[in-house]
C-alpha cells in the first residue's frame, strides 16, 4: 500500500513472497516500481509474480474483500490525512482482507501516534530506523 518505488516489494519478491501486489495511486510511482521490477526481473528470473496497480489504496481495498493477505506493507507519506489512515485500519480489522495469522507492517514518523488509528489491532513489535518506527500490527 502506498508502493512508491516498490522497493518493500520487490525485496519480499526476493525473498520468496509469492505474489506481490505494488498498490499506489501516483502515476509517477508506477511508472517508477515498473521501471525497477523491469532492473530485478532482467537480474533475477524468480521475481515474476506481481501486480502493478494504479488505484487508491481505499477504494482498492473496498473492492478487493474476496482476498485475504498474509503480509501487507505499508508506507504511506508522512503528511497523510489521519482519516485515511483510520479508515484503512478499520478494513483491516473488519477481518476481511486479512485474518489472525496476517500482519501489517506500518512505516510512520517517529512523532506520529497510530493508537487512534489502529484502535481494534493491536501492535506486536516495533522497530525504530532513524525518525521512522516500523509496527508490526495484527488482528486482537
Amino acid at each position: 500500500m502506498f508502493a512508491g518505488s516498490g522497493s518493500l516489494g520487490i525485496e519480499a519478491l526476493s525473498r520468496g513472497a509469492s505474489l506481490v501486489y505494488f498498490i499506489d495511486k501516483s502515476s509517477r510511482s508506477v511508472q517508477l516500481i515498473k521501471d525497477n521490477l523491469k532492473v530485478v526481473k532482467a537480474g533475477e528470473k524468480s521475481v515474476n509474480n506481481f501486480k502493478v496497480i494504479k488505484e487508491d489504496v481505499l477504494k482498492f481495498l473496498r473492492n478487493k474483500k474476496d482476498m485475504v493477505w498474509d503480509i501487507i506493507f505499508i508506507d504511506p507519506p508522512y503528511k497523510i490525512d489521519g482519516k485515511i489512515m483510520v479508515e484503512l485500519f478499520n478494513i483491516f480489522s473488519s477481518g476481511k482482507i486479512i485474518n489472525r495469522n496476517s500482519v501489517i507492517i506500518y512505516e510512520y514518523f517517529l512523532k506520529k501516534n497510530i493508537e487512534s488509528e489502529i484502535k481494534l489491532m493491536k501492535v506486536l513489535k516495533k522497530s525504530y530506523f532513524g525518525d521512522k518506527i516500523v509496527s508490526y500490527i495484527s488482528l486482537l
